[in-house]
C-alpha cells in the first residue's frame, strides 16, 4: 500500500524564502505607492524601485515558492509517496477550503500588483524624467538642454521611438545595451552623434511639422555685439524663404523644396559627422537627374560597409533641434540684447567669451574661474568700474554661470565644440557643406552659394533698435560691419567666423 503523507509546504526553507520574499516585496510595493503618490513629484528612482524592483522581489518569491512546492513533490515521488490534490472538502473540516481561498485569494492580489506595476513601469520609462535623470551624469547635457529647446513640452519617445510597436522593442533592447554600458562605465564621451539608429524623420518630425505646408517667409532679427570696449550692436533683419509648396502659385521653392516629397536629394559623407559631403544627386519631380561632385571625387561603392548613400531628411539640418548647445557668443548676445548683461562694463563681452571657452574639469572649477576672471580683469584694467558697478558684475557673473550651467558639461566632455548645430552658415559650415560654390555636375553647373536663395536682408546697421536701421522691404546688399571690402563675396563665412568667437 502506497503511503500517503501530508507536509505543509512552508517546511521547505525555499519555500519559506519565496513567501518572505512575496510578503517584503508586496509590503515594500503598498509603503512606496504610497509615498509616490503623496510626494507628486515625477523622480525616475522612486518609481524604478517602486513599480519595477519591489514587484520583481514579488515575483521573486513567487517563483521560489512554485519551485519548492515542485521540488517536494519529486522528492515525494522518489520516496514512494502519493501526492494527491483534492478539491472535496469535508463540512466537518473547512481549514483545506479556507487554505484554498487564501492561496487563490493572494495569488489574485499578487497577479493585480504586478500588472499594475508594470504599466506603471512602462509609464515612468517613457517619462522625459526617467529619459533624464536615471543616468544622472550620462544624460544630464541632453536633459538640461531639452528644457531650454522649443520642444520642451514633447516628450523624448515621440522623437526618438515614435508611433509602433517594432521601434519600441527596439528601443527596449538598445535600452539594455546602455544600462550595461553605464555599469561598466564604457560609455563615450561625448555621447557619439548623429545617432545612427535614429528613426526616419518623415515617421517622427512629420507627426507634426507637415512638409507641404512648410511655405512663405519669415521675418529674423539677430543683434551681435563686436569685442570692442564699447561692445557695439549690429542688427540685421533677415527676411527668411521657409519654402516649400507655395499654395498661390504653385512652385517648389525656399528652403524646404529639398524636403517636399516630389524632390529627391541624396548625398554621401565621407566622415560619421556628416560634415564633409563631396558628392549629392538631386531627383527633380519630372525625373530629370543632376549629380554635384566636389572636382576628382571617386563616389565608392555604396554596397560597402561604412558607406552609407542617405536619403536627405529633417535632421541633415535641423540636427539639434531640442538638444541645443549655444556657442558662447551666441548666448552672450542673448543676454546682453535682454539686459541681463549690462553693455557698460567694458569689454564684457571678450572677456565673457575668453572664461567661457576655457577648458574647465568639472563645472565647480568652471563656476569659481568665470569669477575669478572678471573680478580680476576689471580690478587690474578697469578699477573704477570695479568700485562703481559693482552689481552690474555681479550680475554678468551670475549670467555667465547660468551660460556654462545650460551649454557646457565638462564631466561628459559636451559643449558646442562636440555638438555642431547644422542650422546656419555662419560659424559652421551648415549650408555650405553642399552649397560651397564649388561642386559641379559634369556640364559644369555649380550648385548655388547665393545669399538670396534663402533671405533676403531687409535692414542692417549699428544699433539694437530696428527703426533706426537701414531697411528696404525689397532686400538690401549686405554690409559686413568691418570693412573687408568685397572679400565676403568670394569667401565663405566660415573661412574667418569661428563658433568660439564668431557672431
Amino acid at each position: 500500500m502506497v503511503e500517503v503523507t501530508r507536509r505543509a509546504f512552508f517546511r521547505h526553507p525555499l519555500a519559506a524564502l519565496g513567501a518572505a520574499l512575496t510578503i517584503a516585496g508586496g509590503f515594500a510595493f503598498f509603503i512606496l505607492l504610497l509615498l509616490e503618490l503623496a510626494a507628486g513629484t515625477d523622480n525616475p528612482y522612486t518609481a524604478l524601485v517602486t513599480f519595477v524592483a519591489a514587484p520583481a522581489v514579488m515575483t521573486l518569491g513567487f517563483v521560489l515558492f512554485i519551485l519548492a512546492v515542485i521540488i517536494q513533490i519529486r522528492q515525494a515521488r522518489k520516496r514512494g509517496e502519493a501526492i494527491r490534490f483534492s478539491l472535496v472538502v469535508s463540512p466537518t473540516n473547512p481549514r483545506p477550503l479556507r487554505t484554498i481561498l487564501l492561496f487563490v485569494g493572494l495569488t489574485l492580489l499578487f497577479l493585480v500588483i504586478i500588472a499594475y506595476a508594470g504599466v506603471e513601469a512602462y509609464n515612468s520609462t517613457e517619462s522625459v524624467s526617467f529619459c533624464g535623470k536615471a543616468c544622472h551624469e550620462v544624460m544630464e547635457p541632453q536633459y538640461v538642454t531639452y528644457y531650454n529647446s522649443p520642444h520642451a513640452r514633447v516628450p523624448c519617445v515621440e522623437c526618438h521611438i515614435g508611433p509602433g510597436a517594432s521601434f519600441w522593442v527596439k528601443s527596449k533592447i538598445d535600452g539594455i545595451r546602455q544600462v550595461l554600458a553605464v555599469i561598466r562605465n564604457s560609455y563615450s564621451k561625448p555621447i557619439q552623434t548623429p545617432v545612427t539608429n535614429l528613426r526616419p524623420a518623415q515617421e517622427t518630425c512629420e507627426e507634426c511639422h507637415w512638409p507641404r505646408q512648410f511655405y512663405g517667409e519669415k521675418l529674423v532679427t539677430h543683434t551681435y555685439y563686436r569685442t570692442d570696449e564699447e561692445n557695439s550692436p549690429w542688427t540685421i533683419n533677415l527676411l527668411v524663404k521657409i519654402g516649400g509648396g507655395n499654395p498661390r502659385t504653385g512652385r517648389l521653392e525656399g528652403i524646404h523644396w529639398h524636403m517636399l516629397q516630389e524632390n529627391k536629394v541624396e548625398y554621401v559623407a565621407t566622415d560619421p559627422t556628416r560634415q564633409t559631403i563631396p558628392w549629392l544627386r538631386v531627383v527633380k519631380p519630372d525625373g530629370t537627374v543632376e549629380v554635384f561632385a566636389d572636382e576628382d571625387f571617386a563616389m565608392p561603392d555604396t554596397s560597402q560597409p561604412g558607406v552609407e548613400l542617405r536619403v536627405f531628411d529633417c535632421m541633415d539640418c535641423h540636427n539639434r533641434p531640442s538638444h541645443k548647445f549655444l556657442p558662447p557668443a551666441s548666448a552672450m548676445n542673448l543676454a546682453i540684447s535682454k539686459k541681463e548683461i549690462s553693455r557698460d562694463l567694458p569689454y564684457i563681452r571678450k572677456v565673457g567669451l575668453e572664461v567661457l571657452n576655457k577648458e574647465y574639469t568639472d563645472s565647480e572649477q568652471a563656476y569659481q574661474a568665470i569669477a575669478y576672471g572678471l573680478e580680476t580683469f576689471y580690478q587690474e584694467n578697469y578699477p573704477e568700474v570695479f568700485r562703481t558697478k559693482r552689481a552690474e558684475i555681479n550680475q554678468a557673473i551670475e549670467t555667465l554661470r547660468r551660460i556654462y550651467r545650460q551649454n557646457f558639461f565638462p564631466e561628459m566632455k559636451t559643449d558646442y565644440r562636440a555638438r555642431t548645430n547644422n542650422l546656419s552658415h555662419f560659424v559652421n559650415d551648415g549650408c555650405f557643406r553642399c552649397h560651397d560654390g564649388v561642386k559641379t555636375t559634369e556640364d559644369g553647373k555649380t550648385l548655388t552659394r547665393e545669399c538670396t536663395t534663402c533671405h533676403l536682408i531687409v535692414a542692417q546697421g549699428p544699433s539694437e533698435r530696428v527703426e533706426e536701421l537701414e531697411s528696404n522691404i525689397a532686400g538690401l546688399e549686405f554690409q559686413h560691419p568691418e570693412d573687408i571690402d568685397e572679400a565676403w563675396r568670394e569667401m565663405l563665412c566660415t573661412e574667418c567666423h569661428t563658433p568660439d568667437q564668431g557672431y
